[in-house]
């Protein structure tokens, strides 16, 4: 049994995503690749909390009340991390869909400055060819001309 959730954004774009029985609303929107804010997908953090407007769900209990207290759950506020439908739903995410795009882009760009910060870490300055819509933990690989695998950036 598939359950249908609508995620409107508060910039007007709606997306429909299915979720599988059992599966959370996180999982199932990543799997689509709608990528939701989200930072820990452990119920710790909060990042990924919205307004489920209608339809009905488990809540989890996997959830720190620092995350979602009583009074937010009483509201129908949920974590998508831990949001299980039960049937079809209707959440109002925050932000925009524009910067939460799971596609895979490539973007040029040239290194300015190498800053050695440790034996194992560098900070590295680079002026992209256009510019880079993120959230705030977001991470990127880069691929470097000849190597054989990419590099991760945080």
């Amino acid at each position: 049994m598939t359950f249908n959730i609508a995620l409107n954004f508060e910039d007007g774009v709606t997306r429909f995503i299915q979720c599988n029985a059992g599966e959370k609303v996180l999982d199932a929107a990543y799997r689509q690749k709608v990528n939701l804010p989200m930072d820990c997908s452990d119920g710790v953090c909060g990042t990924c909390k919205c307004h489920c407007a209608s339809g009905e769900y488990d809540l989890g209990e996997d959830y720190l009340d620092e995350a979602l207290s009583d009074d937010e759950a009483q509201a129908r506020q949920v974590l998508t991390c831990q949001m299980v439908p039960t049937s079809d739903c209707v959440n109002r995410c925050a932000g925009g869909r524009c910067p939460v795009q799971t596609a895979l882009a490539t973007l040029g760009a040239q290194v300015r400055q190498v800053n050695l910060l440790s034996d194992t870490a560098i900070e590295l300055v680079v002026a992209l060819d256009e510019p880079l819509a993120f959230l705030p933990g977001q991470y990127i690989n880069i691929q470097v001309r000849h190597a054989s695998c990419p590099r991760l950036l945080i």
